[in-house]
């Protein structure tokens, strides 16, 4: 009866070595698997903690630029107000401390600003009255925009441009500003702007000759006295 036990624990003994022996690559393999599952797992995780810290940096990022592209904007803009403002406080200053003996209306500047309507801008126009001692003058203003259409020379004329009739008209004794609107023809292009004061009597004649690009924004431009009538 040993003699059996011992030949069936010899047996159990040897088929257990066996089946360890048999399948010891199959369990390596699946610790292998399991091992290569846990890191692709780390590895995905770690990933997506990169990702979601580059999403994090990308908004940082881009609210950044925004914010700086609006400090820009911004201190552009006070730029602007503080351009205009010394050019109102110099045009203020000629009107109330005159310096010259020049007698009659002086074409002081130009503005010009595009509307919502296309071809269609709003125009300003400063007068002003610069000798010390001063009188009541009145007139007319003539103004021209000089450009091409269709790759042809064209100037328009205040009529062309849809001025109102007596919309150029003055009458001033410090100074006076003229404003409305000019519709441009369509495929026309601008160059630059001539206005005009014919001379009358003690007034002499004035002219001013911009540049369209530049009395798109506020711009002293000192005019030009025409010679006068031989």
């Amino acid at each position: 009866m040993s003699q059996i036990v011992k030949l069936l624990v010899v047996l159990l003994v040897g088929g257990l070595i066996g089946y360890v022996i048999g399948n010891r690559q199959e369990l390596a393999q699946s610790s292998l698997l399991t091992v290569q599952q846990e890191t692709l797992a780390r590895q995905s995780k770690a990933i997506g903690q990169l990702k979601t810290d580059l999403g994090i940096k990308d908004t940082l990022l881009a609210t950044q630029k925004a914010a700086f592209e609006q400090l820009q904007q911004t201190l552009k803009d006070q730029e602007a107000q503080v351009q205009e403002q010394k050019r109102q406080l110099a045009f203020f200053e000629r009107i109330m401390r005159p310096t010259g003996d020049q007698m009659g209306v002086v074409i002081d500047n130009l503005s010009l600003q595009e509307t919502s309507v296309p071809g269609r801008y709003h125009y300003r126009l400063a007068l002003t009255q610069p000798a010390k001692k001063r009188e009541l003058f009145r007139g007319q203003v003539q103004i021209r925009v000089e450009g091409s259409l269709a790759d042809k020379p064209k100037t328009l004329s205040s009529r062309d441009l849809g001025m109102k009739t007596g919309e150029g008209r003055y009458a001033l004794r410090y100074f006076q500003l003229l404003e409305g609107n000019w519709q441009l023809p369509e495929g026309f292009i601008p160059d630059r702007v001539r206005i005009t004061i014919a001379k009358a009597g003690r007034q002499p004649a004035q002219e001013l000759l911009a540049e369209w690009s530049d009395v798109l924004k506020p711009l002293v431009v000192q005019p030009t006295p025409l010679p006068a009538a031989q």
